[in-house]
């Protein structure tokens, strides 16, 4: 991944940008649309995330993106963002996913200091269905079977499951939380076996949630690390409450946080 891509999607590069680019971001349902709106609203999660560590490159066709880590408020939050470029070469779209909610929660408190408008967690009177371009659906890639030693890294707990027994059951329970699922694209890891897989699918109240899976292989082929980013934030609320209904059993507290049956906290 270019330098230039990196500095654009840090809000750095306003020339890497088409001047009618749009911007989903992980809390707010609208896109953002116009170069520098999208990019003062990229600069604001980069400063809201302080210097995040870039720990994953995503390569896709016609796609690109970055996996960023951070800690604000000393709870460790990573964000993905997907860049796709037009004909000449300059960025026409920008999103943003995000992980995990319950940690998530703190960098909105520190977005919503300097910008209430990105905090905003409004979905409108209507189920939430994404903006943007219309997507070319693609077919979802074979998954290999999950490791013995498996870690789950989930867009909704506060720990990782870890472990086969577990982790099969969680995402048994996700199957059974969402319909009608759909493949944007998929994407290659740079360095890495494995590949991610952006989705949008169906979930409780008719509204879509849109996601980034990223499986990592270990030696022997098997999924060894599965990493899911979602947006936007009450949409991820709605499949939180479901998946508690059908996993508290399962998961112990420490792995909910409080109020895992209550939308997550609006400010």
């Amino acid at each position: 991944m270019s330098d230039q891509l990196n500095a654009a999607l840090s809000g750095q590069a306003l020339s890497a940008l088409a001047e009618d680019v749009s911007l989903a971001t992980p809390l707010a349902a609208p896109r953002i649309a116009g170069r520098d709106a999208a990019s003062a609203a990229l600069g604001r999660y980069q400063q809201a995330l302080a210097a995040p560590e870039t720990t994953v490159r995503l390569k896709g066709d016609g796609v690109e993106g970055v996996v960023y880590s951070a800690s604000p408020g000393g709870r460790e939050t990573e964000i993905v963002a997907l860049a796709r470029h037009n004909a000449a070469g300059l960025i026409e779209t920008i999103d943003v996913y995000g992980r995990p909610w319950p940690f998530m929660a703190a960098l909105r408190e520190v977005i919503a200091k300097t910008d209430p408008a990105l905090a905003d967690p409004s979905l409108g009177s209507e189920p939430y269905a994404p903006d943007g371009p219309t997507p070319v659906w693609v077919d979802h890639p074979a998954v290999p079977p999950l490791a013995q030693d498996v870690t789950l890294y989930s867009p909704i707990l506060r720990e990782e499951p870890t472990g086969k027994a577990v982790v099969g059951p969680v995402l048994k329970a996700a199957a059974q939380s969402f319909s009608d699922l759909k493949v944007r694209a998929v994407l290659d890891i740079e360095g890495q076996s494995g590949f991610a897989v952006v989705i949008d699918e169906y979930v409780d109240g008719g509204h879509v949630q849109q996601l980034v899976e990223i499986f990592t292989l270990n030696d022997a082929g098997e999924v060894g690390a599965i990493r899911i980013f979602t947006r936007p934030w009450l949409v991820t609320a709605h499949f939180r409450r479901s998946m508690y209904a059908l996993l508290k059993d399962t998961l112990g507290p420490e792995f909910w946080g409080p109020d895992p049956e209550e939308p997550l906290a609006t400010l």
